[in-house]
């Protein structure tokens, strides 16, 4: 990257500003998380509350995001430091933005264990295409993933997986090294160019997924399924806070608020750029690419008779289940693990420069190798840690292999983390941080900037816009994520505690009457137990 530390090179084109903004939003978060999210939460009722907490929290938070990068023009930090002292504020208020760093750096540690699944399931799947057409020639096309193999066979592809933590760990350290070659390139040469010729690629595919999806797949299901609204399910969704959290934490996870990372990219825009336009422009394409990615999902899960609300294995079970029974489903189960693996890394290579860029400010060097190198390093140490905690504690033939790394549970004492091992914690820890750096945020860009800084460096072409975005940023997006932090770390955990007691009381009761069921013998014994501890 050109020029000293501390300053911002520009992206070459608002096109590749926005590619790069889409890119860094635009990732797992959508084709995995998204679709399995909707489908634990009721579907339409959710993509609906999503719509609203996009609307009305992510984009002025995003407005925010951006505008204190671009007025800024450094790090996240460096950004916050040097607009709160120009406002005679305190430079803690770069709080935020450390929040948002480290949990952007969290995030890239197990994204990268993730976003290794991925790349096993493109060598898996285009292997095993690559094998049908060798033996069958072009008619090797049209058979489905994992020809040849039954059900049983494809669905334990991932416990497969999970159980090698060698090849985990490597396909976790190809990906790793990917990422710290395009970033180490700098903004021009490395993320603007890597996102030009994957986003493109990455829309094309999902596209075409798509048009296979409504062709092959139960499409009047998938779309009754994720876009039919009823309002019984909304008002439901109202009375149980848990659809409306999932909502935001979605919202915020997949647009990648409050890590930092749309300030860290906003400090590489130029000032000419219409920069409330461009952030409509990623909220937009963000959620869109989430719809999209949904119904060329769930039209194939409902046409194979599977479930919609499947988890986290929807994407690595439930979907190589789908296309395995599909025909073409081998060509097209390569393209969409494909997809998944271009939207990865144009997510990773946002994740490792908002870090980036700090230790560059810091260093005040202009070789960029030595901080990406560090950085690089840590993380993937962190994520060989975050695999062995994915490793099974039983084997695939009933072997102990426990260890430190599958057994130990960070806090687990604590109920909002109980039962969680190494990379289920981070996961839920930067679920918790994310929203308090996009509520320090909201105060910081409500609150603390002054009105005619904030008028000034967002740009809004009518005051009537600027009010809005400031009502909004102030009262609406400050009470929401209050509100949603509140019930995901307070009321939920005691919502979930009370239904475990009522559980072991029914249990342990029915046990005492002679009427309980297996299941119900099985938890009275853990229930037990647990007491007598």
């Amino acid at each position: 990257m050109q020029g000293t530390a501390g300053e911002s090179a520009h992206w070459s084109s608002k096109a590749a500003f926005i590619m790069a903004a889409v890119g860094s939003a635009v990732g797992l978060g959508n084709l995995w998380r998204f679709p399995y999210v909707a489908g634990e939460n009721g579907g339409g009722a959710f993509v609906v509350f999503y719509i609203i907490c996009v609307l009305l929290i992510g984009l002025p938070v995003l407005v925010s995001e951006l505008f204190i990068g671009r007025r800024g023009g450094m790090s996240a930090v460096g950004s916050v430091v040097k607009i709160a002292k120009s406002e005679g504020r305190s430079p803690l208020w770069s709080l935020q933005s450390w929040f948002g760093m480290i949990g952007a750096f969290i995030i890239l540690t197990f994204y990268s264990v993730i976003a290794g699944w991925v790349l096993a399931y493109v060598v898996m799947i285009g292997g095993d295409l690559f094998a049908s057409i060798g033996r069958d020639g072009v008619g090797g096309l049209t058979a489905g993933a994992f020809a040849g193999q039954s059900a049983e066979q494809v669905s334990a592809k991932l416990g497969e997986l999970l159980n090698d933590p060698v090849r985990m760990i490597i396909y976790h350290a190809i990906f790793m090294l990917v990422t710290v070659g395009i970033v180490m390139r700098g903004v021009k040469g490395g993320i603007e160019t890597a996102v030009t010729l994957l986003m493109p690629a990455f829309f094309v595919l999902l596209i075409v997924l798509f048009i296979f999806a409504l062709i092959e797949g139960d499409a009047a299901q998938g779309v009754d399924f994720l876009l039919g609204v009823r309002f019984e399910d909304l008002w439901t969704g109202v009375q149980n806070g848990s659809v409306v959290s999932a909502a935001l934490g979605q919202a915020f996870f997949s647009i990648g608020l409050g890590s930092a990372l749309m300030a860290t990219y906003g400090a590489y825009m130029r000032d000419d750029q219409d920069l409330p336009r461009s952030a409509r422009l990623v909220a937009i394409a963000d959620t869109g690419v989430g719809i999209v990615a949904g119904l060329a999902i769930f039209p194939i899960v409902f046409a194979m008779g599977l479930a919609a609300g499947a988890g986290p294995t929807l994407m690595f079970q439930t979907l190589p289940l789908a296309f395995h029974g599909m025909p073409v489903g081998g060509l097209f189960g390569l393209m969409f693990f494909v997809l998944a693996f271009f939207a990865a890394i144009t997510s990773s290579i946002a994740l490792l420069e908002t870090s980036t860029k700090w230790l560059d400010e810091q260093t005040k060097s202009n070789q960029r190798v030595v901080s990406v190198s560090i950085l690089g390093l840590i993380a993937f140490a962190i994520g060989v840690l975050n695999a062995l905690s994915q490793v099974p504690q039983v084997g695939p033939n009933g072997e102990d292999q426990t260890s430190f790394w599958n057994t130990w549970q960070p806090l687990g004492d604590i109920a909002l983390f109980k039962g969680m091992v190494l990379l289920d914690f981070l996961s839920a820890t930067t679920d918790l941080i994310l929203p308090i750096a996009g509520f320090i945020t909201a105060v910081f860009a409500g609150w603390v900037v002054s009105t005619s800084t904030a008028r000034e460096a967002i740009g809004f072409k009518s005051e009537i816009w600027f009010k809005r975005w400031r009502f909004l940023v102030r009262y609406v997006c400050t009470t929401g994520i209050f509100i949603v932090i509140v019930y995901s770390t307070i009321i939920s955990p005691w919502l979930a505690a009370r239904a475990e007691a009522a559980a072991c009381t029914a249990a342990i009761e029915a046990v005492a009457s002679n009427t309980a069921s297996e299941d119900q013998v099985g938890l009275a014994a853990e229930c037990g137990s647990a007491t007598a501890q």
